[in-house]
Order: structure tokens, then sequence, then C-alpha cells
């Protein structure tokens, strides 16, 4: 008898470790995932995980309006609906948003809830509570095994909102203060462009270029925004550049191209204290190499060139071909394009290139 009994408590102390090993292993994966993600990168991986941990059919997230009075779906997969909304009232979601505490509903169909969410068949949901106050719910529904949820299954789902809570507000909080840094730079760069009269509306320009091409790349949305930072800030070294040579009426002779060739090291060294916009900065240094590495400012050439400073050297020479400048006018958009080509693999990178008129054919239909 005292051996079945150790040897029930030894199953069930290994079952006990093998859980919290599932929750510690649940915990570092996704404070990892979830590190410098937006909160629809978030979201979507909130659902992934809770399909993949739980084993379940659906999964949703859904956030508060200000308000506080309405659930809206941000989004799911399975048989949720995305377009579903929920106002405030007594239902099933509701009790756990207010008691911040998970619940279940194995039996939906047998119970008063039946007609609340139709087509489920189990429901778990579990509040998103953030350090200041309660953003949503995570929703999960309907097990591969067909199985009812139990305690591990809870555990697995605060596991996951908890860390989506912290996420999901340090994102928000991040937004706010990107939306800050760019209204600033925003308001430096027309502070600059206001100094020369060829100069305005460039930056703007360049920088829905170089976000066009970095999206048809298919880069993320952190490499995204740090490209359009750059782009933005690509010309800010001209503030060290005498008035008289950027309102120039006619073409720059050899010393004024050399004071004009230092915009971009000023610009990085203008920036240089602000430790986070490492990769800002060098693609801001380095936007004028050239790929073969003959006629940049640094000598750089191909792969040692920053890959952004490479799109930005596109965008950049684009939208100067396709403007007037003191010297020449603008070329159309038709041959601007035909001249970045017949640069290709010496002043461009041959791969950004062709992203670059992959994007131009759409730009050109939308203007």
């Amino acid at each position: 008898m005292e051996k079945i009994n150790t040897e029930n408590d030894l199953s069930l102390t290994i079952q006990e470790l093998s859980n919290a090993y599932e929750e510690l292993s649940l915990l570092y994966r996704i404070s990892e995932v979830f590190s410098f993600l937006s909160v629809d990168e978030i979201c979507s991986r909130i659902v992934s995980e809770a399909v993949t941990t739980i084993g379940v059919k659906t999964a949703a997230v859904l956030f508060l309006d200000e308000d506080g009075t309405k659930l809206c779906t941000e989004t799911g997969i399975g048989s949720w609906d995305k377009k579903r909304e929920f106002i405030r009232d007594s239902g099933i979601l509701w009790k756990s948003i207010d008691s911040k505490r998970p619940s279940a509903f194995c039996k939906l169909k047998e119970t008063e809830h039946r007609d609340y969410l139709p087509g489920l068949s189990s429901l778990m949901v579990c509040p998103i509570v953030g350090k200041l106050k309660t953003l949503g719910a995570v929703v999960v529904a309907d097990k591969e095994s067909e199985e009812e949820f139990y305690s591990k299954d809870s555990k697995l789902l605060m596991t996951i909102a908890a860390q989506a809570g912290l996420a999901i507000e340090n994102a928000f909080l991040y937004n706010e203060l990107e939306a800050l840094l760019i209204g600033a730079i925003r308001s430096l760069v027309k502070a600059l462009e206001a100094s020369s009269q060829w100069t305005a509306g460039h930056t703007e320009r360049v920088t829905e270029y170089a976000v066009g091409i970095g999206r048809v790349m298919g880069l993320e949305s952190e490499t995204v925004e740090k490209l359009k930072i750059s782009a933005l800030l690509h010309d800010i070294g001209k503030i060290a550049t005498p008035k008289e040579i950027l309102n120039k009426n006619c073409k720059l002779d050899e010393l004024e191209w050399i004071e004009i060739k230092k915009h971009p090291g000023l610009g990085a060294e203008i920036l240089e204290e602000l430790k986070q916009f490492k990769d800002i900065i060098l693609t801001i240094k380095y936007h004028h190499e050239h790929w073969d590495g003959e006629r940049g400012i640094f000598g750089l050439k191909e792969e040692e060139i920053p890959f952004m400073a490479r799109i930005l050297a596109v965008a950049d020479t684009f939208d100067a071909l396709t403007s007037d400048r003191p010297y020449r006018k603008r070329k159309s958009k038709e041959d601007a394009i035909k001249e970045i080509v017949s640069c290709t693999g010496t002043q461009f990178d041959p791969e950004v290139v062709a992203s670059f008129l992959k994007w131009a054919e759409h730009f050109s239909l939308q203007h």
C-alpha cells in the first residue's frame, strides 16, 4: 500500500514539475517573442501561441474601447468572426473582464450562454491586464482533442495574457513616444527646408519612396520605422551648409560640391549622441556611397554599405531627378527610372533597384 502511495506521489510530482516546466518555457518564449513588436504583431503572436500551446481550434484577442463599454476584436483565427463586437452586458466575456480572472465554459450549448457565442462548444477567456488598466481579453475555444479545459490550460492562458498585457502596454507607450519624436523631426526638417527654395518637400517625398521600397523588399516593421526616421533626417547635415550654396541659382563649382558632400558626415556627427540611433546614423552617413565604391564619399562598396543606406540612395536620387534644380529641369518619372536602371551595379545595389522598379510600377498607378 505504501509503495502504491509513493508511486502515486511520484507520478503527481512529475506531472506538476512537467506543468511548471511548460509554464516557464512558455514564459521565456513569449517574453522573447513579444519584445520590440508592434501591437498588431503582438496580437497575432498571442493567438498563434494560444492555439499551439493549449491546442485549440479558435483564438482571438479583443480590446476595450476608451470608454470601457465595448469589446472589439483585434485579431482572431479559426471560427472566430473578426468583426465581432460586444457591448457591455452580463455576458461571459464581461464577467471575466470585471473580475480580472479567467473563466472557462466547457459545454456552452448546455448553459444560458448558448446563444452568446453561437458555433462554439467550449470557451475559455482571460483578461489582458496591464500595469495601468485592463486592456481587453484573449479568448480560446474548442480544443482539438475535444477535451474540456483544465486548470493547466487556465494557467497557460494566464501566462500568455500576463505577458501580452505588459507587451501591448509598452507598445502603446512606444507608439506615443515615436509619434512625439517623428513630430519633432518633421518640425526640424521643415525649418531646414525653409532655408532653401530648392528642397521644399524633398524630405517627405524621399521618406515616402524609401518606405515604399522597403515594404516591397519585405522588411520587418521595426526596420521600416528606422528607414523612415533615416529618410526624414538624411539631409539634417545641410544645417551646416552655407545658405548661399543651398540657394545658388546656377550650377555649383567644384569647391561648392565639396561643401555639399560634407552633409552626410555632418548629419552623423549631429546625431552621434543618440546612441539608440546607431543604425539610423550609419544610414545617414553612408547614403551617398556607390555600390561599386568608385565615386562615394567614404569609399565603401557593396555589402560594406549599410542596407538601409542603399535603399535611401535610390529613393533620394529618384526624387532629385524628378525635381527642378537650379542647373537643370526635372526629368519625367520614366526618364528618371531609366537613369537609375542604367546605374545599377555601379551607383546602386541591383537588389534594391529590382524592388524599386516593382514599387515604381505601383507608384505610377497611384500618382
